[in-house]
C-alpha cells in the first residue's frame, strides 16, 4: 500500500511540477484546510482565535475535498484554531481519506485525554512543543504542556507519526538540546521554524518573543545535529535557507528575480471555505471561494511575496526547486506516504 500511494504522490508531483515551471494551470499537490478558527489556547503569536468563528458544515466540506481531488491534491493538511473542538472531526478526516488524500493533522494535543472519540485515522500528527514546559507555557498559557507528552507517548504507541513544531522564540533556543533528547527518547521528530509576523494569523510585535537579529550558529547548530542524527524533521536545505535568512522582522519579501509556488503547489483553505496561496498570505491575497469558483480559473499566478521564512511554505518551495531531494527528506521525515 505504501509502494502504490509512494507512486500516485509521485505521478502527481511531476504533473504539479511541471505545471508550475510551464506556468500551466496550476495544479496543486497539498492544501491546508482551518476545520476551525476556534482553539481552547491562546498562544502569544496566534491569531487565529479571534477570526472569524464560522465553518463549513460537513456536507459542505464533502464538496470541498471533492473539488480538491478534482484539481489534483493528494496531500490534505486539517489545522485550525485547534480542530480537536469539532466533533465531527472523525467524519472530516473519513471523507478525505475516502478522496485517497494522504491526511495530516495539526493539534495541540492538550484535549486528546477529554475527547479521544474524536481523534481521527490520519497519517501524520503535528503538535506542538515551543521548548520544555517553562518555555512551552509562556509562549501558549498555563495549561498549554498538560497532555502534550501523554498525547505524543499515546500516538507513537499506535505507530502513527508525531511531529512537534518548535517556534524559536529566544526562550526556546535555549531548549534545543534538551527538545532533542526528549524527542530522542520517546520516538518523535522535531521541526523548527522561526516566529513570524505582519498576517492576518499572527499577532504580537517579533521583539516581544524573539531576537530579531537571530544568528545564524542557531540554525547552524540544529544542522549540525540533523546531520549527526538527532530526530530532526526539517530539511538540511530548510535550515540552510533560515541560517541565510537576513532579518526575521521581515518574514517575506517580494523578489522580482524568485518565483514562489504558492498557489501552483500548494494553496490554504480557511474555515469558511476561501482559499489563499498560502495561510501568511491570508489578508494579502484576495480569497478564492473554493465552493463556488474554480481555484485554476480564479487564481492569477501572483503572490504578495516570493521569498519568506515562514516554515512549512519554505518547505514546500523547495519541493519546486530540488524535488528528489526534499522529496526524499519529507518521505523520511514526515511520513509521507508510509
Amino acid at each position: 500500500m505504501a509502494v502504490l500511494q509512494h507512486f500516485k504522490t509521485g505521478i502527481a508531483l511531476t504533473r504539479s511540477i511541471a505545471h508550475y515551471r510551464g506556468h500551466a494551470t496550476p495544479r496543486p499537490i497539498s492544501a491546508s484546510f482551518a476545520v476551525t478558527n476556534r482553539c481552547n489556547l491562546s498562544c502569544s503569536y496566534c491569531n487565529f482565535p479571534n477570526l472569524d468563528p464560522s465553518q463549513l458544515s460537513l456536507e459542505q466540506i464533502r464538496q470541498l475535498f471533492s473539488n480538491l481531488a478534482q484539481m489534483g491534491v493528494a496531500r490534505l493538511g486539517l489545522v485550525g484554531g485547534e480542530p480537536l473542538l469539532r466533533a465531527d472531526l472523525p467524519a472530516i478526516a473519513a471523507e478525505a481519506k475516502s478522496h485517497g488524500f494522504f491526511v495530516s493533522l495539526n493539534t495541540n494535543l492538550t484535549l486528546l485525554e477529554r475527547f479521544p472519540e474524536r481523534m481521527p485515522d490520519v497519517d501524520l500528527v503535528f503538535t506542538s512543543l515551543d521548548g520544555m514546559p517553562e518555555t512551552h507555557r509562556q509562549a501558549r498559557g498555563k495549561k498549554s504542556f498538560d497532555g502534550v507528552l501523554e498525547g505524543i507517548q499515546e500516538l507513537r504507541g499506535k505507530k502513527l507519526p508525531v511531529v512537534a513544531i518548535t517556534v524559536l522564540t529566544a526562550q526556546a533556543t535555549e531548549d534545543i538540546d534538551a527538545l532533542i533528547r526528549l524527542a530522542t527518547q520517546n520516538d518523535f521528530k522535531l521541526h523548527f521554524q522561526p516566529q513570524c509576523t505582519d498576517t492576518d494569523i499572527v499577532k504580537g510585535k517579533l521583539g516581544e518573543m524573539y531576537n530579531t537579529k537571530r544568528e545564524s550558529h542557531i540554525w547552524q547548530k540544529i544542522l549540525d545535529a540533523k546531520g549527526q542524527g538527532a530526530p530532526i524533521a526539517s530539511s538540511s536545505a530548510y535550515l540552510r535557507h533560515m541560517s541565510n535568512w537576513d532579518n526575521f522582522a521581515m518574514a517575506s519579501i517580494m523578489n522580482p528575480e524568485s518565483r514562489c509556488a504558492a498557489g501552483y503547489g500548494f494553496l490554504f483553505i480557511d474555515p469558511q471555505g476561501l482559499a489563499y496561496p498560502c495561510a501568511y498570505t491570508k489578508g494579502k491575497a484576495k480569497g478564492i471561494d473554493l465552493l463556488t469558483q474554480n481555484w485554476q480559473e480564479q487564481f492569477t499566478g501572483k503572490t504578495p511575496c516570493t521569498e519568506c521564512a515562514v516554515g512549512p511554505m519554505v518547505e514546500f518551495n523547495l519541493l519546486y526547486k530540488q524535488p528528489l531531494a526534499s522529496a526524499y527528506n519529507m518521505i523520511t521525515s514526515y511520513g509521507i506516504g508510509t
